[in-house]
């Protein structure tokens, strides 16, 4: 999701001739990243003054600009979440779900929880999608939240490329299984994606794969996500392959197709 224009760099200035800027941004998205951030403030401060900002320092996000820290195509309509997940650091750095005052155009949504939203606030959302194509819901569908009137709206999308849920927790079964019964009956397995959180404190390969198979099982295509602490403590070599596994369509289709 990373902005393409041709003021968008990445790591470090690229040689000796440079454009000068009245002012460089270096985003951060995970805590880790700031040392790097530091070094990286150093070298760009040849060419601009440098501002480090970002979700790593606590930004509570405010109005979307469209191509501003992320490719074009991309919206965001709302900000935090009313969840208060373990593992998720949205609600203490944006706070409780806000609507934004102006949707601005886009195919790809990255709300944290768009389902969230008021009727009012979706129904605006979707007359925007409408006049999109290949529309992606990359995140923000909570799946406790998705009703038959939510999926009547997905239906009537012009292009729906897909969509995004989540099984993070073990109590998050059952909400999956009522929302993608009603997903499926409109759309193949190939729209509906899910998240899986792996890897977390108390976790084992064998319960991730159980829920990985259980998704699927659902009618979903799962993704594994590999938990990462506050700490960026690294995952063991087990667990990095297993996830690699569940992140290649063609080896976990194969997979199930072959149980």
């Amino acid at each position: 999701m990373t902005p393409e224009d041709s003021d968008a760099y990445y790591g470090l200035p690229l040689g000796l001739i440079m454009p000068k800027y009245d002012q460089i941004h270096i985003s951060v998205t995970f805590t880790w990243d700031l040392d790097k951030a530091e070094r990286l403030a150093s070298e760009w401060g040849r060419y601009g003054k440098v501002k480090i900002g970002g979700p790593a320092l606590g930004d509570p996000g405010g109005e979307f600009t469209p191509g501003t820290y992320v490719k074009h195509g991309v919206t965001i309509t709302s900000r935090g979440c009313p969840n208060k997940c373990w593992f998720c650091f949205v609600p203490k750095r944006e706070g409780d779900q806000r609507e934004l005052s102006e949707i601005k155009e886009g195919n790809i949504v990255l709300d944290n929880n768009l389902t969230a939203c008021t009727w009012t606030h979706l129904e605006k959302v979707f007359r925007m999608l409408m006049k999109q194509k290949q529309v992606s819901f990359n995140a923000g569908l909570e799946a406790a939240r998705i009703d038959q009137t939510f999926v009547d709206r997905l239906r009537a999308l012009p292009s729906l490329k897909e969509l995004w849920l989540a099984y993070d927790r073990a109590d998050a079964e059952e909400p999956l299984v009522r929302a993608v019964g009603r997903l499926k009956n409109h759309f193949p397995r190939n729209k509906i994606r899910c998240y899986v959180l792996i890897g977390y404190k108390g976790d084992t390969i064998e319960k991730a794969e159980s829920r990985l198979i259980r998704a699927w099982d659902i009618g979903t295509k799962p993704f594994a996500m590999l938990y990462k602490d506050e700490c960026n403590t690294e995952q063991s070599k087990e667990w990095k392959l297993f996830q690699r596994k569940w992140t290649r369509p063609a080896i976990f289709c194969s997979l199930m197709k072959n149980r």
